[in-house]
C-alpha cells in the first residue's frame, strides 16, 4: 500500500499550550510533539503555527494579565 506524502499545518493556541492558570501544559506539549514527530517520520511535511506565544509568556513571567504594549 502506497501512501501519499502530505503537507500538514497545525495551528495551536494558548488554550492548547497552557492551563487556565497560565502555566505551561508540558504534558500536552509533549503529546503534540510526539504526534508531529511521527507524522514527519512518516514522510509528511509538518508546520506548527502557534498563536499561544503571548499566553505562554504571560504565565512564564508571572504576570496577572497580558501586557497592553510591547
Amino acid at each position: 500500500m502506497e501512501t501519499s506524502k502530505k503537507r500538514i499545518v497545525v495551528k495551536v493556541g494558548t488554550s492548547t499550550l497552557a492551563y487556565k492558570t497560565g502555566k505551561t501544559n508540558i504534558r500536552r506539549m509533549k503529546q503534540l510533539v510526539m504526534v508531529l514527530a511521527d507524522l514527519m517520520n512518516a514522510g509528511h511535511e509538518v508546520a506548527l503555527v502557534s498563536s499561544g506565544a503571548i499566553g505562554i509568556g504571560v504565565g512564564k513571567m508571572g504576570l496577572s494579565s497580558r501586557p497592553k504594549d510591547t
